[in-house]
């Protein structure tokens, strides 16, 4: 079984160089190649297997694109780069308005970083080089950069000497061979990911409106509320909020002694920590208040925005391995979610209206309701709307159908509300005894449950998603066994996956399958075929004895259901990004399942997208398991677009109970 399309030449592999007052990691490609003081120091490229060419400005002549490269663009050829935002976005701005360089066609661009993202690879090419067993880029490079790209570095220079300049053109070159060398290697996308891929593009291109009035409104009040702030920190402790190391010693000196001064932490501590009341409290409420995440979204948005307004390239392609977009820019897929009770637009208007204080009244902390309406902020532009929908409990849903898990699917098909649902069976209560109006605690039991224990987790799972201490953990292991007990089919799915990931790789050329998900070994991967046939990858797996990951042996008690016994088992490892390194990590059935339901979920969003855009329905945004679009005020109408999004993906996925919620509005909410 082999992967398919190896990279077809006529292909024009390029890269650019450049330098700017702008800095590219904050302001992202497009804002950046719309800076006035941003110029390309050089452009390299190859056609095919050609040597590589190289080009840059020359002051006072006449300016046109080199004829080599002009014929391939009108021959069709494809224009591939390692991350087409930045090249595309070069091009658009700079090297068209400035250079006379024709535009390709969106169709002529391949990503080499893409094809690494959809191979679950590194997706910085340096990383990626040396995964793949080429040497890394020219550590070189990053000193020409330091010092003649990121003109807003003090020690940055303006001009760069002719021996400077022939290196950073060298640099350029070995780039275009990387990228060469990398693409030759890993292939082309699949002709169905080439199509996603390349609507993604579209609708990166397309951007987010941002509304900068209320962006900006809401920095000020920040602005404001943090110099209070500050000042209040300073008569408390005699140091500024950022001075951390100062500050874990003024806290011990108060006779707390902190690990740390991460937000999660901290936020933990004022919840539940024995802490003494005034000084020591109040300091630590001023320091999360003024290092909150989502108020630093409001800078993050105002830089990324282009000219016209909109925010462009704001996720990326296939950035999880099983499929799903990852968020990049000023993170849309992060933003916190606004008030359940209040209108999108009534917050606005409050945050317009400029008064910290008045937040303070009408919504108990001003930093909180500006934090709530970071979604906000993305709107239609005038004239238009915004439609969102929204594919409901599609993870628990197409978990049960994978399974087999027939009541649940059958739950499902009836509309019962499946937190309710569990609560019900958690406590043993008859069917239809808890409602969120009236068992509110059980509920929040019943989804704890459905969230933490789907992909074979247990106490600590549990305790990621309540930490509220309201059951002992003898309690929380007998509810985990009793949701087991309830979902004999999916248990057996986590065990099958696992059986069948570590027969695939011992016996290279053999095909494992249960319930639709299939393995097997092709080339240095390991691939997880899902029902639609699309294939997830695992890099260089390996399969070696080791003790269970719950095997304690610092308690008698061998594990958390006393069954292993001590026994080694096979464990199945394999190359990944994890926390920014590319390293050997390991997995086991409940991940292997989480990651088949969540490349599947994504089977489903991938089609719904095309078929909503084919039908007018301008996409802008994909979070997860919603398709977010700005729509003409009168185009279309939540139940057409809900039926879009209903259609059947394929006979795979005939029956799955999957619903739709739709909204429409002037500015994102959710």
């Amino acid at each position: 079984s082999s992967r398919g399309a190896l990279a077809p030449k006529m292909t024009v592999t390029i890269d650019f160089e450049t330098k700017s007052f702008a800095d590219l990691t904050k302001v992202g490609a497009w804002a950046y190649s719309e800076h006035p003081t941003t110029e390309v120091i050089c452009a390299c490229w190859a056609i095919d297997n050609e040597p590589v060419q190289e080009w840059w400005p020359v002051k006072g002549s006449w300016y046109f694109i080199p004829s080599d490269l002009e014929s391939a663009l009108q021959d069709g050829y494809l224009i591939e780069a390692h991350n087409v935002s930045f090249e595309k976005s070069i091009w658009h701005n700079i090297m068209s308005k400035r250079y006379n360089w024709p535009i390709p066609k969106d169709e002529q661009w391949r990503d080499t970083m893409a094809v690494a993202c959809y191979y679950a690879m590194p997706a910085a090419l340096d990383r990626l080089a040396r995964a793949l067993g080429f040497p890394g880029k020219d550590p070189e490079g990053g000193r020409l950069i330091t010092k003649y790209s990121k003109l807003y570095l003090k020690t940055a220079k303006t001009e760069i000497p002719p021996e400077d300049f022939r290196k950073f053109v060298d640099y350029c070159k070995w780039d275009v061979q990387l990228e060469q060398a990398v693409s030759d290697e890993l292939g082309d996308l699949p002709d169905k990911e080439l199509e996603i891929f390349l609507l993604d593009q579209k609708i990166n291109m397309r951007g987010l409106y941002l509304d900068q009035e209320g962006i900006d409104a809401a920095t000020k009040i920040v602005e404001q509320r943090s110099k209070e702030l500050t000042k209040e920190f300073r008569k408390l402790t005699n140091l500024n909020p950022t001075q951390t190391a100062k500050l874990m010693d003024w806290f011990r000196g108060e006779g707390v002694e902190l690990e740390n001064m991460q937000a999660d932490y901290l936020k933990e501590l004022l919840e539940e920590g024995d802490l003494p009341s005034g000084p020591v409290r109040t300091a630590l409420q001023i320091r999360l208040w003024i290092n909150k995440a989502s108020t630093k979204k409001l800078d993050a948005m105002s830089r990324q925005r282009g000219m016209d307004g909109r925010a462009r390239f704001q996720t990326r392609y296939h950035g999880a391995g099983t499929g799903r977009n990852t968020g990049s820019g000023f993170q849309p897929l992060n933003l916190t979610r606004g008030f359940e009770d209040t209108a999108p637009e009534q917050l606005v208007r409050d945050i317009m209206y400029g008064d910290a204080e008045w937040l303070d009244c009408a919504y108990g902390d001003a930093m909180d309701a500006i934090s709530k309406a970071s979604r906000h902020w993305i709107m239609a532009e005038e004239g238009n709307k915004i439609i969102s929908g929204d594919f409901v409990s599609v993870e628990a849903v197409i978990l049960a159908c994978i399974a087999g898990e027939e009541w649940k699917v059958d739950a499902f098909r009836k509309g019962v509300k499946i937190y309710e649902f569990m609560a019900d069976k958690i406590y043993g209560l008859p069917p239809g005894t808890v409602t969120k109006a009236t068992h509110p605690t059980e509920r929040q039991d019943g989804k704890t449950g459905e969230l933490a224990f789907g992909y074979q987790g247990a106490l600590g799972a549990w305790l990621k998603f309540d930490n509220s201490g309201r059951h002992s953990d003898e309690r929380i292991i007998k509810i985990c066994k009793s949701w087991r007990g309830e979902h004999p089919a999916i248990v057996n799915l986590w065990q099958a996956l696992q059986e069948d990931a570590i027969e695939a790789v011992q016996n290279p050329g053999i095909i494992t399958s249960y319930n639709g998900i299939r393995f097997t070994m092709v080339d240095e991967w390991l691939a997880m075929e899902l029902p639609n046939s699309k294939r997830i990858w695992y890099r260089d797996p390996q399969v070696k004895l080791s003790m269970p990951h719950w095997h304690k042996p610092s308690v008698n008690q061998d594990c958390e259901n006393g069954t292993c016994n001590c026994k080694p088992v096979n464990k199945l490892t394999y190359m990944a990004n994890k926390e920014g390194q590319w390293k050997r990590v390991g997995t086991y059935g409940g991940k292997l399942t989480e990651n088949a339901v969540q490349a599947t979920s994504r089977e489903i969003l991938a089609p719904a997208v095309k078929r909503a855009e084919d039908a007018g329905y301008h996409v802008i945004l994909t979070v997860y398991d919603e398709i977010v679009c700005e729509v003409p005020a009168g185009f279309g109408s939540e139940k057409e677009f809900a039926e879009i999004m209903n259609e059947c993906p394929g006979d795979w996925a005939k029956d799955w109970p999957i619903k739709v919620e739709t909204w429409t509005g002037k500015r994102y909410r959710k």
